[in-house]
C-alpha cells in the first residue's frame, strides 16, 4: 500500500483518478507537490472538506481535487484519508 501523505493523512486515489493520473503521466508525488505549492483554483464554493488546487507548468495548468474522508476496510479498520477524486491538465489562456 502506498504511504504518500499530505498534512499527515494518506492520499488514496479513486479508480477514475488513477486513470486520469496515468493519462496525464503523473504520480502521487506530483499530486502532493500541487497540493503543497499550488494555489486555490476553485471556480465555485466547495464543501469545507474538499480542496481544489492548481499549479502552472509551462503553458499548462494542473488541477488536483481531494476530499477528506474516512476509508473503511473489510477487517473493520478505518482511517481518515485524503481521497483523490480528480486530476486534470488544461491549457492556460
Amino acid at each position: 500500500m502506498l504511504n504518500i501523505k499530505y498534512t499527515g493523512l494518506r492520499i488514496e486515489p479513486t479508480l477514475s483518478a488513477t486513470n486520469e493520473l496515468l493519462k496525464e503521466k503523473l504520480d502521487l508525488y506530483d499530486v502532493v507537490e500541487v497540493l503543497n505549492k499550488g494555489y486555490d483554483c476553485a471556480r465555485s464554493k466547495r464543501k469545507k472538506n474538499i480542496i481544489e488546487r492548481c499549479t502552472d507548468r509551462k503553458n499548462k495548468t494542473i488541477k488536483v481535487v481531494v476530499i477528506r474522508t474516512i476509508s473503511r476496510y473489510p477487517d473493520g479498520f478505518q482511517e481518515e484519508v485524503w481521497r483523490l477524486i480528480h486530476v486534470g491538465r488544461f491549457t492556460r489562456r
